[in-house]
C-alpha cells in the first residue's frame, strides 16, 4: 500500500502543515523521552556502582595499623625485662607509626625503634625497683590513627615447698591467674598447707595435695581428697599455659570449676587431657626430681573412695609452703 494517499489525479495529496508540525513534535518528543529513559538508566548505574564500591571500602576499611603486645608480661625487681611489640599493616598501609610507652607509677618502660613503617616489630622494655603489679600502654600513631595495647606487668612471687623428698620452688604466675595465686598465697602464710599429705599420686600424670582432711597424715582416708579451704577462687584460664611437665593447677570437683585449696603438679605432658579444664597458676623452677619422687612411691588402693593414696603417708609429706619475691 503506498506510504500516502494520491489524489484523483495520481498525484500525491498535500499534507496539512499543521499536521505536519504535529507529527513532527511527536517525534521529538519520542526521542526525548528515550534520550531520557537512556540517562535515568546511567545515573541508576553509576549510583549502584558507587554504592558498591563505597560498602565495599566501609566494610573493608582504608589503610591502617594494628598493634599488638602479650595481655601479661613478668618482670622481675630491679632487673630489665623485655617484651615483643607487633605492628601489622592493614589494607596496604604504608604509612610510619610513631610509638610510645606509658607506664603506671613505679614501672620504667621504653619502646624501640620509636618509629616503624608498615609493619615490624619494636621492642618494651620494663624495670621496676619494687614488686608489685604494673601496666604499661603501648601507643601507635600515624596521621589520624592511633592504636594502643596495654600489657599487665607483675614481678614474680614464688612459692618454697619443703616436702619429705626434698624442696620445689614454684614461680606463680600472679598476672595471668591472680585470684588462684591470691588465694594460693594466703593459704600458705595462714600455714594451711603444712603437714597435708600428698594424697592422690599417679605415674606419669600427677602429685596432688592441699586436702585439710590429710593433716598430719591422720582422719579417715576415704575422705582424703574431698577436704577443702573455707574459700574457693573461679576458674581462670590462660591459653598461653598449658598442664606440661613442671606446671602446676588447681584441682576441682570439676573440669571449668574453680578450686579451693587442692592443687597438682604436672610429672608428664598432660596438656591434652587437661588445658581448659584446670587454672594453670605456676611452674616448678627448682626441685622437679623431688617431684618426680614423690610420684614413683608406692601406691595402695585399699581405699575405695579415695585410691591412688601413698602406701605409706608419712613419706609423701608436705612439711610447708614458704612465700617470697625471690628464688
Amino acid at each position: 500500500m503506498p506510504r500516502h494517499p494520491k489524489s484523483p489525479n495520481g498525484q500525491k495529496k498535500p499534507i496539512n502543515p499543521r499536521k505536519r508540525a504535529i507529527q513532527t513534535a511527536r517525534k521529538r518528543e519520542s526521542r526525548g523521552r528515550i534520550y531520557l529513559a537512556i540517562i535515568v538508566i546511567v545515573i541508576v548505574a553509576v549510583g549502584v556502582g558507587w554504592y558498591v564500591y563505597s560498602s565495599a571500602q566501609s566494610s573493608s576499611g582504608g589503610p591502617d595499623f594494628a598493634i599488638a603486645a602479650p595481655s601479661v608480661v613478668t618482670i622481675h625487681a630491679g632487673n630489665q625485662a623485655t617484651s615483643r611489640v607487633n605492628v601489622t599493616s592493614v589494607n596496604n598501609f604504608g604509612g610510619t607509626v610513631q610509638l610510645s610507652a606509658s607506664a603506671s607509677t613505679g614501672l620504667d618502660a621504653t619502646v624501640s625503634p620509636a618509629r616503624i613503617t608498615g609493619s615490624g616489630i619494636a621492642t618494651l622494655t620494663m624495670s621496676a625497683n619494687s614488686n608489685g603489679t604494673y601496666t604499661v600502654t603501648v601507643t601507635g600513631t600515624s596521621g589520624s590513627l592511633t592504636h594502643s595495647v596495654t600489657p599487665v606487668v607483675g614481678t614474680s612471687l614464688y612459692a618454697t615447698l619443703k616436702t619429705t623428698n626434698g624442696m620445689i620452688v614454684v614461680e606463680l604466675y600472679n598476672n595471668s591467674a591472680p585470684k588462684t595465686v591470691t588465694n594460693f598465697v594466703n593459704l600458705a602464710k595462714s600455714h594451711f598447707y603444712d603437714n597435708l599429705v600428698w594424697h592422690r599420686i599417679i605415674p606419669n600424670f600427677v602429685v596432688q595435695t592441699g586436702d585439710p582432711n590429710t593433716k598430719n597424715g591422720g582422719g579417715d582416708r576415704n575422705t582424703w581428697g574431698q577436704g577443702t579451704s573455707p574459700q574457693s577462687v573461679p576458674f581462670e584460664y590462660d591459653s598461653s599455659l598449658h598442664n606440661n611437665v613442671g606446671y602446676v593447677a588447681m584441682a576441682s570437683t570439676a573440669a571449668g570449676v574453680g578450686g579451693s585449696s587442692q592443687f597438682y603438679i604436672n610429672v608428664n605432658d598432660n596438656s591434652g587431657s587437661l588445658d581448659g579444664k584446670y587454672a594453670v597458676f605456676g611452674n616448678v623452677i627448682v626441685g622437679m626430681d623431688a617431684a618426680n619422687a614423690l610420684a614413683n612411691l608406692p601406691t595402695t588402693n585399699q581405699y575405695p573412695n579415695a585410691l591412688n593414696q601413698p602406701a605409706d603417708p608419712s613419706n609423701a609429706m608436705l612439711i610447708s609452703v614458704t612465700i617470697s619475691n625471690s628464688q
